[in-house]
Protein backbone atom coordinates (compact mmCIF):
# COMPACT_ATOMS: atom_id res chain seq x y z
CA UNK A 1 0.00 0.00 0.00
CA UNK A 2 1.30 3.45 -0.94
CA UNK A 3 1.23 5.74 2.08
CA UNK A 4 1.60 9.07 0.29
CA UNK A 5 1.94 10.61 -3.15
CA UNK A 6 3.60 13.94 -3.86
CA UNK A 7 2.50 15.76 -7.00
CA UNK A 8 5.51 17.57 -8.37
CA UNK A 9 3.53 19.67 -10.86
CA UNK A 10 2.49 23.07 -9.49
CA UNK A 11 -1.25 23.60 -9.20
CA UNK A 12 -2.82 27.01 -9.83
CA UNK A 13 -5.49 27.66 -7.23
CA UNK A 14 -6.87 30.23 -4.90
CA UNK A 15 -8.11 29.76 -1.37
CA UNK A 16 -10.95 27.29 -1.16
CA UNK A 17 -11.49 23.83 -2.54
CA UNK A 18 -8.98 22.28 -4.90
CA UNK A 19 -10.23 19.53 -7.19
CA UNK A 20 -7.72 17.17 -8.72
CA UNK A 21 -8.51 14.83 -11.58
CA UNK A 22 -5.71 12.38 -12.18
CA UNK A 23 -5.93 10.16 -15.19
CA UNK A 24 -2.54 8.55 -15.31
CA UNK A 25 -1.49 4.94 -15.12
CA UNK A 26 1.61 4.45 -13.04
CA UNK A 27 3.40 1.15 -12.99
CA UNK A 28 4.80 0.35 -9.58
CA UNK A 29 6.56 -2.99 -9.22
CA UNK A 30 8.56 -2.02 -6.15
CA UNK A 31 6.66 -1.58 -2.90
CA UNK A 32 7.58 1.30 -0.57
CA UNK A 33 9.05 -1.24 1.86
CA UNK A 34 11.22 -2.75 -0.89
CA UNK A 35 12.46 0.69 -1.97
CA UNK A 36 13.28 1.58 1.64
CA UNK A 37 15.09 -1.73 2.16
CA UNK A 38 17.15 -1.27 -1.05
CA UNK A 39 18.24 2.21 -0.02
CA UNK A 40 18.91 1.16 3.56
CA UNK A 41 21.18 -1.67 2.41
CA UNK A 42 22.99 0.67 0.02
CA UNK A 43 23.67 3.44 2.54
CA UNK A 44 24.82 0.94 5.18
CA UNK A 45 27.25 -0.78 2.81
CA UNK A 46 28.48 2.21 0.81
CA UNK A 47 28.19 5.29 3.07
CA UNK A 48 27.77 4.67 6.79
CA UNK A 49 25.95 2.42 9.24
CA UNK A 50 24.90 5.63 10.99
CA UNK A 51 22.62 6.47 8.06
CA UNK A 52 19.27 4.82 7.52
CA UNK A 53 16.34 5.03 5.12
CA UNK A 54 12.89 6.18 6.19
CA UNK A 55 9.49 5.48 4.58
CA UNK A 56 9.40 6.75 0.98
CA UNK A 57 6.93 8.97 -0.83
CA UNK A 58 5.85 8.26 -4.39
CA UNK A 59 6.59 11.40 -6.43
CA UNK A 60 4.49 11.92 -9.55
CA UNK A 61 5.67 14.51 -12.06
CA UNK A 62 7.33 14.26 -15.44
CA UNK A 63 9.00 11.22 -13.91
CA UNK A 64 7.68 8.88 -11.25
CA UNK A 65 9.99 7.74 -8.45
CA UNK A 66 10.16 6.77 -4.81
CA UNK A 67 11.75 9.57 -2.77
CA UNK A 68 13.44 7.79 0.13
CA UNK A 69 14.56 10.08 2.99
CA UNK A 70 17.96 9.39 4.54
CA UNK A 71 18.47 10.09 8.26
CA UNK A 72 21.54 10.24 10.47
CA UNK A 73 21.59 8.44 13.80
CA UNK A 74 23.97 8.27 16.73
CA UNK A 75 23.86 5.59 19.45
CA UNK A 76 23.84 8.24 22.19
CA UNK A 77 21.21 10.51 20.54
CA UNK A 78 19.13 8.30 18.24
CA UNK A 79 17.82 9.84 15.02
CA UNK A 80 19.25 13.35 14.76
CA UNK A 81 17.73 14.37 11.43
CA UNK A 82 17.30 14.05 7.72
CA UNK A 83 20.32 14.56 5.47
CA UNK A 84 18.72 14.09 2.06
CA UNK A 85 16.95 11.70 -0.27
CA UNK A 86 17.73 8.91 -2.70
CA UNK A 87 15.34 8.45 -5.60
CA UNK A 88 14.37 4.93 -6.66
CA UNK A 89 12.71 3.90 -9.92
CA UNK A 90 9.45 2.15 -8.91
CA UNK A 91 9.70 -0.32 -11.81
CA UNK A 92 13.39 -1.24 -12.06
CA UNK A 93 14.61 -0.47 -8.53
CA UNK A 94 17.45 1.61 -9.96
CA UNK A 95 18.69 4.14 -7.39
CA UNK A 96 20.06 7.61 -8.01
CA UNK A 97 23.50 7.12 -6.57
CA UNK A 98 25.11 9.80 -8.71
CA UNK A 99 28.12 11.60 -7.31
CA UNK A 100 26.08 14.80 -6.84
CA UNK A 101 23.44 12.95 -4.79
CA UNK A 102 26.03 11.15 -2.66
CA UNK A 103 28.09 14.32 -2.18
CA UNK A 104 25.00 16.18 -0.92
CA UNK A 105 24.15 13.36 1.49
CA UNK A 106 27.70 13.18 2.80
CA UNK A 107 28.04 16.96 3.14
CA UNK A 108 24.70 17.28 4.95
CA UNK A 109 25.51 14.32 7.22
CA UNK A 110 28.88 15.81 8.16
CA UNK A 111 27.31 19.20 8.94
CA UNK A 112 24.60 17.62 11.06
CA UNK A 113 27.09 15.34 12.81
CA UNK A 114 29.26 18.32 13.71
CA UNK A 115 26.33 19.90 15.55
CA UNK A 116 26.07 16.85 17.81
CA UNK A 117 29.73 15.93 18.21
CA UNK A 118 31.49 19.28 18.55
CA UNK A 119 32.62 20.23 22.09
CA UNK A 120 30.16 23.15 22.11
CA UNK A 121 27.27 20.71 21.56
CA UNK A 122 28.13 18.71 24.67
Amino acid sequence: MISSILLETPIDYEAGTVTLHLDRKIEVKLTPEEAQRLVNNYVHLELSTQLHAEAPTLVVGDQVFWRVPIHLTFPSFGDVGQVGFIQVDPVTGEMDTSSSTLNKLTHNAENLANRFTSPAAN
